[in-house]
């Protein structure tokens, strides 16, 4: 028999694992293989089946929104006379736009959104665009600042923003 290994006053003998450990590692590789034979080709639960499930629960739960497409000829916002977007266009407001435009959106970093002069154009369709896209350093005016494109926001919450701006600030118009 070899001799205990001593590294800083620990020895450190070559015992083997007990039997024990050693049964108890073999029966859970098999009941793993079992299981996972079990889980994939004989039960009545396969993924696509559970995720098509879970989607089924989660479309009942949360409903989709119909998707707002701006209407083509004037680009014209279709949330203008809807109060509850109206409501959910200020939440996002405060939430998103405030930082630059001001809690009461006379400006601040950003211009005033509450003013008759609109620097980039007062149609719901310029408006949309400038939103969604941003105002790059090529586009800028009157030296003011940028600003980020919103197109993560998606349309609905833009167009729901478009539309508690409209009620504060007649000059921003459907179209020409």
């Amino acid at each position: 028999m070899k001799e205990p290994k001593e590294v800083d006053g620990i020895f450190q003998a070559d015992n083997p694992m007990p039997p024990w450990w050693k049964l108890v590692w073999l029966i859970s590789i098999i009941v793993s293989i079992g299981y996972v034979v079990y889980f994939h080709w004989y039960s009545d639960w396969p993924q696509d089946v559970a995720f098509e499930k879970e989607v089924a629960e989660h479309e009942a739960q949360f409903p989709t929104k119909q998707v707002v497409v701006a209407n083509a000829e004037d680009g014209s916002n279709p949330y203008r006379e809807d109060a509850v977007a109206i409501k959910e266009g200020e939440s996002t407001y405060k939430q998103i736009c405030s930082a630059c435009h001001g809690p009461t959106a006379e400006g601040a970093v950003g211009p005033s959104l509450v003013d008759s002069d609109w620097i980039h154009g007062n149609t719901d369709k310029e408006v949309f665009h400038n939103i969604m896209k941003g105002i790059g350093p090529e586009r800028q005016k009157l030296n003011r600042g940028g600003m980020p494109a919103w197109e993560g926001l998606g349309a609905e919450k833009v167009y729901a923003v478009m539309a508690w701006l409209a009620t504060k600030n007649s000059t921003l118009v459907k179209a020409k």
